[in-house]
């Protein structure tokens, strides 16, 4: 299905699947429409978004692990300004502009409220302060939780530090948030402390405060932590680590691909408590899969195409994500480690987005929709 009404589309939005209806990412264009629902069976338009705000963008990592909704709600965000959708009629529920900064275009929806990094406006040293925010689904009405505790080592423009993403969960009743950061040491020789702390938003007090990772590392974390039973697994550029979530101890580092550019940024992603990981940043192509009590490789694939775009997708016991380099679609077969497939698009571009859906009802197929700039497509499943 052509999306583009004859212009590039530019914006990176994850699809989302809801009801028989598949939102895509339209045109940024005013006029063009910013997100696009089809038919799943059809492909044909049911409807179109176009509630323009000047400055918006969605950036792919919005809804890259489709965090951002729940039910008939997803919230989008480009910096500043923040709007909700309706996805059953196309409509806009509400939209906001604030003050202060974007740190990341990151969102996670839990519960009735959706979370977010944020830089506050300056504090009374000149800095800005890093901080978690708590929005709530239905209005425009948001709150600071947290302020994050960067220490004041080295000043670099307007920030001590970096905090760009969290993982927020539900634990026996009570909501917590874990929260990796870094603080600049020589911001000129690339150098910064990794940290993390754990919230407990519900009672308002720390499960461990500060927690400072051995390593001094130059790249930040920018991928959201993997939960797995009693770890969160922090990828933070080409290191990764695994740590006990309840203490913040690091139980094990996984580094030897550091310094090697071909590799790129490592993310991870977690799929029935097993732990994969990807470059995507890079010049090859490197999947693998990890033990995540030990960060010992179990099967490793590394091929020419290129990183792949920050996000995998799994279904039925297969990995599918997008390649950067060649623009194409992959699937591995995750208990082997084999390549089952790779596709080209048909209009040549290069796929940018993805989604994977397991049927719900009977007679429902599995689905897989990848988006190139020009054309949703719905394909097959490899199995």
């Amino acid at each position: 299905k052509d999306i583009s009404e004859r212009q590039y589309v530019s914006a990176f939005v994850v699809p989302i699947f809801h009801q028989e209806k598949v939102i895509v990412p339209g045109s940024q264009y005013h006029n063009g429409g910013m997100l696009v629902a089809l038919d799943t069976a059809s492909g044909e338009e049911v409807w179109r978004w176009d509630d323009y705000i000047d400055g918006y963008n969605f950036d792919e990592s919005v809804s890259i692990e489709v965090l951002n909704r729940k039910d008939n709600i997803a919230i989008y965000r480009e910096d500043n300004r923040f709007c909700a959708v309706n996805l059953d009629k196309g409509t806009t529920l509400w939209k906001d502009q604030r003050k202060g900064t974007s740190l990341s275009e990151d969102i996670q929806v839990v519960g009735n409220h959706y979370y977010y990094s944020y830089e506050s406006e300056k504090n009374v040293d000149g800095a800005r302060a890093q901080v978690l925010m708590r929005g709530d689904l239905l209005s425009t009405n948001f709150e600071m939780l947290v302020e994050v505790p960067i220490e004041p080592i080295q000043l670099f423009g307007s920030f001590y530090g970096t905090f760009y993403v969290s993982h927020v969960y539900v634990e026996n009743g009570s909501t917590k948030v874990f929260i990796p950061f870094s603080e600049n040491i020589d911001i000129y020789k690339s150098q910064a402390f990794k940290s993390h702390v754990s919230y407990n938003i519900s009672n308002k007090t720390y499960d461990f405060e500060k927690v400072r990772l051995p390593d001094t590392l130059n790249l930040s974390v920018i991928t959201r932590p993997v939960k797995i039973r009693d770890k969160m697994i922090v990828s933070a550029g080409d290191f990764i680590y695994g740590v006990n979530r309840h203490t913040g101890k690091l139980i094990w580092t996984r580094k030897e691909f550091a310094g090697k550019l071909s590799n790129g940024r490592l993310m991870t992603a977690g799929y029935k408590n097993r732990l994969f990981a990807a470059n995507h940043n890079g010049s090859r192509r490197l999947i693998m899969e990890l033990d995540p009590d030990t960060g010992k490789t179990l099967w490793i694939d590394v091929g020419n195409g290129g990183s792949i775009r920050p996000a995998m997708y799994f279904l039925n016991d297969v990995l599918y994500f997008a390649s950067r380099g060649d623009g194409r679609l992959y699937a591995y077969d995750i208990n082997t480690g084999k390549m089952l497939w790779r596709l080209r698009s048909d209009d040549d571009e290069s796929f940018t987005v993805m989604q994977v859906r397991k049927a719900e009802k009977p007679g429902e197929t599995d689905m897989l929709v990848a988006c190139t700039w020009k054309n949703a497509y719905r394909f097959k499943p490899a199995r």
